[in-house]
C-alpha cells in the first residue's frame, strides 16, 4: 500500500465519519513524494491527518491560529485537567514519552468535541495554546535533553 492508500484507509477507517457528522469539509489535499495531507475544517476547528514516510499524524487548531497540535499534546492537557479533579484518565497514566495510536486518538477527538470547542474557541484558544506549548516544551526535554 502507498503512502495515499495508507493515508486514505486510515482517514477513512478512524475519523471520516466524525468528520463528516460534525460538519468538517475538505479543504485541501496534497499527495506528493514520501507524504501526504488532507486538511479539514468546520466553523470552529481544523482537522489535518498527514502520512510522513508512513507515519500517520492527526492535529488540530483554533480556526483564529495557524498553531496545530497533535493528539498527544491534547491528550496529556486532558489528563492534567482531569488530574485536578481527581479522574482517572481513559487510557491510563499518560507518559509525554508515548503516543496513542490512531483509535485512541480518534476516540478522544470524538468524545472530547464540546470540550475542544470551548478549548480552541475565540475567547480561549490562546490561553489553550499557551499550556499546550509548555506541554510540549516539556515533551521536548523528556525526549530530546
Amino acid at each position: 500500500m502507498g503512502i495515499k492508500g495508507y493515508l486514505d484507509n486510515s482517514l477513512n477507517k478512524y475519523y471520516i465519519d466524525i468528520l463528516n457528522k460534525n460538519g468538517f469539509e475538505l479543504t485541501e489535499s496534497d499527495i506528493r513524494g514520501m507524504g501526504g495531507v488532507y486538511r479539514f475544517k468546520s466553523n470552529w476547528l481544523n482537522f489535518e491527518i498527514i502520512n510522513d514516510r508512513g507515519i500517520i499524524e492527526t492535529r488540530i487548531s483554533s480556526i483564529f491560529s495557524k498553531h496545530y497540535y497533535d493528539f498527544d499534546l491534547i491528550n496529556a492537557y486532558f489528563n492534567r485537567n482531569n488530574k485536578s479533579n481527581g479522574e482517572n484518565s481513559k487510557f491510563g497514566k499518560y507518559d509525554l514519552s508515548k503516543r496513542l495510536n490512531l483509535e485512541q486518538e480518534s476516540e478522544l477527538f470524538e468524545s472530547n468535541l464540546s470540550e475542544l470547542k470551548t478549548m480552541f474557541n475565540e475567547l480561549n484558544y490562546k490561553q489553550t495554546e499557551s499550556k499546550l506549548n509548555k506541554i510540549g516544551n516539556e515533551r521536548a526535554k523528556l525526549l530530546f535533553g
